[in-house]
């Protein structure tokens, strides 16, 4: 977790995907707090008990998030549903819980300012989209802010000067220049990454000095574009449609480049990365694998369906997937389970 004020507003930005998430998120809200809004938070049961916890302290909660699964065709999605609905039943109508086909970005579902005032907290998810919609609720805007949320928050390969706005591209290019998260030392990425959002927020509000910080890591974002470059002659066609490349040992490269380039390849609709960087490779051995389906399959391919019946979505388990066409998982998951599927799924 780590946090910041924007404005006078406490910002706490975590994922929930234990019950030390809950702890550290519970812990760091101030006595003074009134009202806590989560934003772009996932339901999951450790959500709810920190809602329910918050509610033993007598606080008013709201939730405003697009997770929700918009069918219960599997037990995936009945889970998440599940959840959300438990979270809805704690808190009422204070529960805005959507799903992405309806509600591609957190933003579309709060008003201008909607929760701003001394008192509150806001807990976001630790991404772009996380960010966004929390600037729009404290009155924070700029006029392509939903549409950048969108963009924002869907896959790497769509994040381009053509779909964003100047101020949007380039804060997405200085996020690919953070340092990578060493659970050892969890301190210098978060810390890093809270700077960047602070930044972002600021320069949206016309701060030249922290627009000319987030310039200074362009240069950094196009060393990484050549990298990725290179990188792309690494790519293997492992079977008729998915795209692999081990990026375990290479230098530092832009993720967003390296996703463009796989997805243009003929035939493309999955592109798969083996890398060392995420919280699952924290968990498991150093290695993560990241799946993304090309945008042109999403409506036909979901990632979720090659899961095991019932998969709990966290680092422990070796499996994190909000998002039908997005996937990341340990080795032994992509090895045993995933790619096994993804070949009679792609040969079917």
């Amino acid at each position: 977790m780590f946090s910041f004020n924007i404005g006078s507003v406490p910002v706490l930005f975590s994922k929930f995907f234990s019950a030390a998430d809950a702890s550290t998120v519970l812990a760091a809200i101030p006595e003074r707090a009134k009202r806590v809004v989560f934003i772009d938070t996932a339901s999951t049961p450790h959500l709810a008990d920190v809602i329910q916890a918050l509610l033993e302290r007598d606080l008013e909660v709201h939730v405003r998030d697009h997770h929700d699964a918009p069918t219960r065709s599997n037990p995936r999605q009945i889970e998440i549903a599940d959840a959300a609905d438990r979270v809805r039943q704690l808190i009422g109508g204070n529960a805005v819980i959507s799903n992405r086909d309806a509600n591609p970005a957190c933003s579309s579902l709060i008003e201008v300012g909607q929760f701003a005032g001394e008192g509150t907290v806001i807990v976001a998810d630790p991404d772009a989209d996380g960010l966004t919609a929390t600037m729009k609720a404290l009155g924070i805007i700029y006029p392509e802010l939903d549409a950048d949320a969108a963009v924002l928050d869907g896959d790497r390969a769509g994040q381009t000067a053509e779909k964003l706005s100047p101020n949007a591209y380039l804060f997405v290019r200085a996020m690919s220049t953070l340092p990578a998260f060493d659970p050892d030392r969890p301190q210098v990425s978060e810390g890093a990454k809270a700077k960047l959002f602070g930044d972002f927020v600021d320069v949206v509000q016309g701060d030249a000095e922290a627009k000319s910080r987030l310039q200074k890591g362009v240069e950094t974002y196009e060393l990484g574009v050549h990298e990725a470059k290179n990188l792309a002659e690494a790519v293997v066609e492992v079977i008729p449609g998915l795209f692999f490349v081990d990026v375990t040992t290479a230098p530092r490269f832009d993720m967003g480049t390296l996703a463009a380039i796989m997805e243009r390849r003929p035939g493309c609709k999955v592109t798969v990365q083996r890398k060392t960087m995420g919280p699952i490779a924290a968990k498991h051995g150093g290695i993560q694998i990241s799946l993304a389906v090309a945008r042109a399959h999403q409506a036909a391919l979901n990632l979720q369906e090659l899961l095991p019946a019932g998969f709990i979505s966290s680092p422990e388990s070796g499996i994190i997937s909000n998002t039908p066409f997005l996937l990341h998982v340990s080795e032994s998951v992509w090895r045993e389970t995933v790619l096994p599927a993804l070949k009679a799924k792609l040969a079917s």
